[in-house]
């Protein structure tokens, strides 16, 4: 557990230096008031309670504040950005301006398709469908914030940034987007701690600032954009215990499951929920591809505590998880040698393990560094490189050429693909299938849009596209 907290104030620190960052770059005004600032004469109203400051409650904040709408924002946290401000990717789009200016095709139909192809033919295709015909749409607002991106031209599916980070980026056009309305409040270090619901209909939330003061916030609408919960493993494993204990490394602190609990509690249908996004080879705040241990020829392998194998490295990511998580303290280490190094995913690996990783000119000192058996690490190694694989791998590699590489990684939740069940209009439905009046959520916390696997991009749109819906819709509009 110290460990775990340890990572995640890491983590947060972290976050903390990427909003300074996207300030200073996007010089955006400061929009978030001190904790209780707002809040010193009891009880509020508005016209609409966004729960959640990230990209999703961001782009839904000032949606409604653009149509007119008195706006409350309230983060637990205390900064903005959520897991937004910590990706370094990009967002899927199709037939968009950016691929009609660099000539590469990537239309709503091969995109509707890679989307229920990915999910196992699992997602709602109503939403599926809604998510790519807005995506051109939404790329034009991106642009029109001053963000700059381009067309992958290898993967035509992707937008990426044309320098930069990209999610401190886009976390600052928003922040200076939100400050050029005065009908958008924003609360950092507030919670949301129950929703509100009179007569049938959900009229606002209970909040508990900084100092652990409680206060209702009334509002007509109430849109909920609390992320997943990487951060509650025992969420994920309740849904399906063979993931259970994964850990939040990859995640910010704040997607701990409120809104996701908050919606549940007063009726909120669910979907999708056995299936969560997990990698078996994480390190905090990222992923390390699986190939680095499973590529034909060269590739590594996997040991516990007791420096030894345990499970067939080649297997899918998914499978792998529970494999993982069932070793000594959920934790396992990467083994492989130069000539994995010397690929692009190998240099990935050195790099995104940042002083998890130990680099050793023989197998004793990597095993010292590790603090694992040296006799018994090179006994599982000499093993493998003779071919012996009680396992089943598919494909056998090695590990001979010095210098070798070690690093510690745990199975972590990667993104939560299940959630509340939404509407194309992003109402929260309940478990007969009716909209629950004046509840909407959008992003991470809600399912629908992604089966059994998720298409990268697609959930940084999705921030776009049903954030726009919901505060539209919450406004009224």
């Amino acid at each position: 557990m110290k460990k775990r907290m340890a990572l995640l104030l890491a983590i947060i620190l972290v976050a903390l230096v990427f909003v300074g960052c996207a300030q200073d770059a996007g010089e955006a005004a400061e929009v978030a008031p001190e904790a209780g600032e707002s809040n010193e004469a009891g009880d509020v109203t508005t016209d609409v309670l966004v729960i959640g400051g990230g990209g999703a409650g961001l782009v839904s904040g000032i949606t409604a504040a653009e149509n007119g709408s008195d706006v409350i924002l309230v983060e637990k946290m205390p900064m903005l950005g959520g897991n937004t401000l910590i990706s370094a990717t990009g967002f899927t789009a199709s037939d968009t301006v950016l691929h009609e200016e660099a000539g590469v095709p990537f239309t709503v139909e091969d995109h509707i398709d890679r989307t229920m192809t990915e999910g196992k033919e699992l997602p709602n295709l109503e939403l599926v469908t809604l998510l790519a015909e807005e995506s051109s749409s939404a790329t034009d607002w991106l642009l029109s914030l001053g963000l700059s991106y381009e067309v992958r031209v290898d993967e035509p599916w992707w937008i990426v940034p044309t320098e930069g980070h990209f999610g401190s980026q886009m976390i600052a056009a928003y922040r200076e987007e939100a400050a050029k309305h005065s009908n958008f409040d924003i609360r950092v270090n507030n919670k949301a701690t129950e929703l509100v619901v009179e007569d049938g209909k959900v009229v606002g939330a209970m909040v508990e600032d900084t100092d652990g003061n409680e206060y209702t916030i009334k509002a007509n609408s109430v849109i909920l954009a609390t992320g997943g919960f990487g951060n509650a493993p025992e969420l994920i494993g309740e849904y399906n215990p063979k993931y259970a204990g994964g850990t939040g490394v990859m995640s910010t602190a704040g997607p701990t499951g409120d809104g996701f609990r908050m919606a549940v509690a007063i009726g909120a249908d669910v979907v999708d929920m056995e299936h969560n996004m997990m990698r078996p080879l994480a390190t905090p705040g990222y992923w390390i591809r699986e190939t680095v241990i499973s590529e034909e020829g060269i590739g590594g392998i996997l040991v516990n505590k007791g420096a030894v194998r345990f499970t067939d490295e080649t297997q899918h990511r998914w499978d792998m998880v529970p494999d993982v998580a069932a070793q000594e303290e959920g934790i396992a280490f990467v083994i492989f040698d130069q000539d994995v190094a010397d690929t692009s995913n190998g240099q990935a690996a050195i790099k995104n393990a940042h002083s998890r990783m130990v680099e050793a000119d023989t197998v004793e000192a990597l095993a010292a560094e590790l603090e694992i058996d040296a006799e018994t690490l090179q006994a599982t190694i000499d093993a493998y490189n003779n071919g012996e694989d009680e396992f089943g791998r598919a494909t056998m590699g090695k590990v001979k050429a010095a210098p070798f590489y070690g690093f510690q990684v745990e199975p972590s939740s990667h993104y939560t693909m299940g959630g509340i069940a939404i509407n194309r209009d992003a109402e929260v439905l309940d478990t007969d299938g009716n909209p629950i009046p004046g509840l909407y959520a959008v992003s991470e916390v809600t399912g629908g849009l992604y089966g059994a696997g998720r298409v990268a991009g697609n959930n940084t749109l999705e921030n776009v596209v049903f954030g726009k819906i919901a505060g539209a819709n919450a406004a009224g509009k």
